[in-house]
């Protein structure tokens, strides 16, 4: 220690000539938040430790330094940065002054300063890391609509996971999930629930950033198990996987805002605006794979009579009925629609003529045997439905022609079901 005191002047001019020049600035109570401040203050702290006398004040100041940078959100890599052109500054006035004899103490005492701010940081921020996703959970089960969040949870829940094993150093014990398409929030993103949502941009985002994640998270667990990282590799690729997951709930927030526009607002459906874009993605599918689907029309049967009857606020109580019909019978694979009014369209994907009409006629006599309780009035009505196969080959184009050529198939066929007397499935 008394080697590196006769150095105690070198090494405060090389901190204030490396540090940010914020000394023009005027602080008052009311702006000390900025940034600038922040790292004046770092500056302070860093000097503080790099002039310790003792081991006491170094473990002392070197926690207050850490706890201050990581509080602040100041990275790691600045703090490095830091004490890498600190010590070149020092090293190269010592070569300047001939005093080469003492190069290897210098070297030396930065390197401890080094591994001790190393390995507590990674601890703090784990241990900050932990807290920051334990409130995002917390925030999220305050939601009271989570929609696409739900699926957010399981990946929070995931990296906390992983920073637990990290914090165990049991690396025996086998890591969370590593392939991105088999960890829960995977599995949600390759579900054919999520399809109308492929061709978003915010989709793709989170796919690519949820690989990037899974990449980084199978370096760590590398470097854990191999015991090759250093607490600097560790704490860089947990900061990275940070990012990316805030990122990923960033895009979150948007689908969720894409999912409350594309729903009816009354049945919670998919809007017709949605359904080109689906039909595209389907014909595009089928053409490649040779693979037929459904399309399925449905119309409430007097309808408007009900309306009349009843009201508009009956009417919509019938509508929603209808919808929850749909919902129950029809698969978790099923694209269900509001078209307009008291139509419903329904694609079937990968669905053969036979299976289309089984699934119809199910509708058909769900609807039939449903009994609509409204205050005192009970109600019965039908649906008539229209189904129509979908088979794409070569020689047709795939475009808006073609999609309104298939909605006109489906409407005739519906139609015909009305013309034969209604409740029925053509």
């Amino acid at each position: 220690m008394h080697i590196i005191s006769q150095y105690f002047p070198d090494i405060q001019k090389c901190v204030d000539d490396f540090s940010i020049n914020v000394e023009s600035i005027q602080f008052n109570p009311a702006n000390d938040f900025l940034y600038t401040h922040v790292i004046a203050e770092q500056k302070k702290l860093l000097l503080a430790l790099l002039l310790s006398n003792s081991k006491e004040e170094i473990d002392q100041n070197t926690k207050i330094l850490v706890y201050y940078t990581i509080e602040n959100d100041i990275s790691y890599l600045f703090l490095y940065s830091e004490l890498i052109t600190i010590v070149r500054k020092l090293l190269g006035i010592l070569v300047e002054k001939q005093k080469l004899q003492h190069i290897d103490s210098i070297n030396r005492y930065f390197s401890e300063h080094e591994d001790r701010i190393t390995s507590l940081y990674l601890q703090r921020f784990l241990n900050q890391l932990t807290l920051k996703n334990t409130l995002r959970l917390s925030h999220i089960a305050l939601m009271p609509e989570k929609k696409f969040m739900v699926h957010y949870e399981s990946h929070i829940q995931w990296i906390l996971n992983l920073i637990i094993y990290i914090q165990k150093n049991e690396f025996n014990n086998p890591p969370p999930e590593l392939n991105p398409n088999l960890c829960e929030f995977g599995r949600w993103m390759n579900s054919s629930t999520t399809s109308y949502l492929l061709s978003t941009s915010h989709f793709k985002v989170i796919e690519q950033l949820h690989v990037n994640l899974h990449d980084l998270a199978a370096n760590v667990i590398n470097y854990c198990k191999n015991k090759l990282a250093r607490p600097a590799t560790l704490i860089h690729l947990m900061q990275r996987i940070d990012y990316y997951s805030l990122e990923i709930g960033n895009e979150i927030a948007f689908l969720n805002e894409i999912e409350e526009s594309a729903k009816d607002p009354l049945t919670h459906l998919l809007t017709r605006r949605l359904f080109n874009k689906i039909m595209l993605n389907k014909l595009d599918i089928s053409k490649a794979t040779g693979r037929e689907f459904t399309l399925m029309m449905c119309d409430l049967d007097h309808f408007k009579a009900i309306n009349d009857t009843y009201g508009h606020a009956v009417g919509d109580i019938v509508l929603k009925h209808f919808s929850g019909i749909l919902e129950q019978t029809l698969r978790k694979s099923d694209y269900i629609f509001r078209f307009g009014g008291e139509e419903f369209m329904i694609l079937l994907p990968t669905t053969n003529k036979e299976d289309a009409i089984a699934l119809a006629k199910k509708v058909c006599d769900a609807t039939a045997s449903s009994d609509l309780i409204v205050e005192n009035l009970s109600l019965r009505y039908t649906v008539s439905i229209g189904t129509v196969v979908v088979l794409i080959d070569n020689t047709i184009p795939i475009n808006q022609a073609t999609i309104d050529q298939y909605i006109a198939q489906v409407d005739e066929k519906l139609y015909l079901a009305k013309e034969r007397g209604r409740n029925r499935v053509e």
